[in-house]
């Protein structure tokens, strides 16, 4: 470090952003999956959806999400199953005004009753709505707490009345700020779900299933196969038919990415990728940091030499070089752990836009030491094979040709 400290630098450096970059993968892989409130049974849930419908002797051919009615039909009652709710497949933004009269736009999520059953909400204030309000349509809103804030300023929300987008609706329930990154349970603002739909069979409901312990996901796939081949004899009188794409996913493979409603999902394969992304940061720094190694032990030719001259057999030469090597990958694995801490903590708190009491991932759920343990141990040997040539080479030189060396 004191000879070459550019080259030393740089070498520690590659060896940090190496670890850094797989930590930061593997964080942003595990917060898509691990269980956080309100999505406290990630490992329990499933999805159904969307719908893809063809007409082989015209070829039609419509694919989207389902209906209210479709969705009953498909995932309704299913053995294993110890709760379900319709709800809409993600957020729409909306402008609200409450009695600030201050206009902002807000995330609405709509919901059926068992969707506070399924997700672990913290309840601040109020009640939630119940199966009657939402098969009546009524004009009721659950609101997290930091929207309660910016619509109401300091009076009390519940009872309060406000517009959405040119709705009244009145706030019978106020709940903790929930972070985007649950993204099934996400939302500011949450209305009961529209029962009705444009279309017989699509719409824009999925089914959240919550799946009893110890029940195997396939058994559930299985009757939902079924019910397709039922589904499928009520679409024959219009020449009709489903097109199965594997639903309902797990949240590994809503993680990995659901393309389309007219795909089928492959989670196989986004692991083959997960794995080619991993070895990409481990290989180029790797390539990068042997030309720099081998680099250096050119220009210690000379020392090589002394130590030749004085004696030092070549396994001790080796062993100096690869203890090099160690302590290097050791310091650059502390700045690469320091640097994946501090991404962790500013990740790890992302919130919903008004407050910053949204429930996240912990720091302990995005670091997993194995990460940081497997991605140190693959680096110190990709260091070890970058510098076991050149040092094995270095070692081999006839002294005097290395004292001369320039």
């Amino acid at each position: 470090m004191r000879t070459q400290p550019v080259i030393g630098w740089v070498t520690i450096i590659g060896t940090a952003l190496s670890i850094f970059l797989i930590m930061v993968v593997v964080m942003m892989q595990q917060v898509s999956i691990l269980s956080f409130a309100p999505e406290t049974h990630r490992d329990r849930m499933l999805y159904g959806m969307f719908i893809h419908i063809v007409q082989p002797e015209n070829g039609g051919d419509s694919s989207s999400g389902m209906s209210y009615q479709t969705a009953k039909k498909l995932y309704d009652g299913l053995d294993g199953v110890e709760d379900i709710s319709y709800n809409n497949n993600g957020v729409i933004p909306c402008d609200a005004r409450g009695t600030t009269d201050r206009v902002i736009s807000v995330d609405l999520h709509s919901t059926d009753e068992a969707f506070w059953r399924i997700y672990d909400f913290d309840l601040i204030e109020g009640r939630f709505y119940d199966a009657a309000e939402v098969g009546a349509g009524s004009n009721l809103a659950v609101i997290c707490e930091s929207t309660a804030a910016a619509l109401f300023g300091g009076e009390h929300p519940v009872g309060q009345h406000f517009m959405l987008d040119h709705n009244d609706f009145e706030v019978i329930g106020i709940v903790g700020d929930v972070s985007p990154l649950a993204s099934k349970a996400y939302g500011q603002v949450f209305i009961p779900i529209s029962l009705e739909s444009w279309d017989p069979e699509f719409g824009n409901v999925i089914a959240s299933m919550l799946v009893k312990d110890g029940v195997d996901f396939g058994h559930i796939s299985e009757q939902v196969r079924a019910r397709y081949a039922e589904f499928d004899s009520e679409l024959a009188a219009d020449g009709k038919e489903t097109v199965y794409h594997g639903s309902p996913y797990d949240q590994e493979t809503i993680a990995g990415g659901v393309d389309g409603s007219n795909t089928t999902p492959d989670p196989e394969s986004g692991r083959r990728m997960r794995m080619i992304i991993y070895i990409i940061l481990l290989i180029v720094p790797a390539i990068n940091l042997s030309s720099m190694l081998h680099s250096r032990l050119r220009h210690r030719v000379n020392e090589i030499g002394v130590e030749r001259a004085f004696g030092c057999t070549r396994r001790r030469i080796i062993s100096d070089i690869i203890s090099e090597s160690l302590i290097v990958t050791v310091a650059g694995g502390l700045i690469g752990l320091v640097a994946a801490i501090v991404f962790a903590m500013c990740y790890s708190g992302l919130y919903s836009d008004f407050g910053d009491a949204a429930v996240s991932p912990s720091l302990s759920m995005l670091l997993r030491p194995q990460t940081f343990a497997y991605a140190l141990v693959a680096c110190f040997i990709l260091n070890i094979i970058s510098a076991a040539v050149p040092a094995w080479q270095a070692s081999r030189l006839n002294p005097v040709e290395a004292l001369n060396a320039r």
